[in-house]
């Protein structure tokens, strides 16, 4: 990508406004796909912090982009879904960790 600068200013990497909207209107929509298909159409939903792209809560759960991401592209069931975020609380409950990713468990629940 060819950064212009005006005459004096130091070349600078940065991300152009009209990008980053386009960039956080195409996560939303994402994360809309992600609750129609997981959740009831009464979801609470928010960015924790306002910041589109990173957690996502809906109702009593919270979603990192990657798992949101990972449950449209490789066609998650509700019931996946739900069954791996219970899998990771009772690991955090417990204070061990998965061994398993979210992928590689959707591949051998098939």
């Amino acid at each position: 990508m060819k950064m212009r600068k005006e005459e004096g200013q130091e070349a600078s990497i940065c991300i152009l406004p009209q990008s980053l909207k386009v960039w956080e209107e195409a996560t939303d929509a994402l994360a809309n796909t992600f609750i129609q298909k997981y959740f009831d159409d009464d979801a609470s939903c928010f960015w924790v912090g306002d910041e589109v792209g990173g957690m996502l809560a809906v109702n009593d759960y919270f979603f990192a982009l990657n798992r949101i991401l990972e449950a449209l592209r490789y066609a998650a069931s509700e019931e996946q879904l739900f069954d791996y975020c219970d899998l990771e609380l009772e690991a955090a409950m417990a204070e061990k960790k998965v061994g398993i990713n979210f992928r590689n468990y959707l591949r051998q629940e098939i």
